[in-house]
């Protein structure tokens, strides 16, 4: 029994991730701020790592949705290194709801999938 459990342990490190797919945002750094102003552009910097070797559901599969805020463009994907995709969106902070202004990006597949939200604190001018 010790046998199987020790052997269990040597294995585990070489079984695959069981993890969601990693996904990053964060607003360019030139543009960053501790609040904005309705008006006011932002350029967002998206990473997506998939944390399986052969995830089913292909990078543009990655669904975004967005609150308060006006899409002016984005890039396409681009895979930096195996599995590590970014891209850039670039979007103006709008009034048309009360509250933050966020991006949303949500992967959904059988493996787990991923989440990520990415705020903007909006000030009243």
């Amino acid at each position: 029994m010790k046998r199987i459990i020790f052997i269990a342990l040597l294995l585990l490190p070489a079984s695959p991730r069981l993890s969601a797919c990693e996904i990053r945002m964060d607003v360019q750094d030139d543009l960053k701020k501790d609040t904005y102003l309705t008006g006011d552009t932002v350029v967002v910097l998206v990473q997506v790592q998939l944390t399986h070797r052969v995830c089913p559901e292909g990078i543009k599969r990655t669904k975004f949705t967005y609150e308060n805020l006006k899409i002016a463009g984005a890039t396409e994907w681009k895979e930096v290194k195996p599995g590590l995709y970014t891209r850039r969106i670039k979007a103006t902070i709008t009034a048309d709801k009360n509250g933050n202004a966020k991006i949303i990006a949500v992967r959904t597949c059988d493996k787990e999938g991923g989440h990520s939200v990415c705020t903007f604190k909006k000030t009243s001018t």
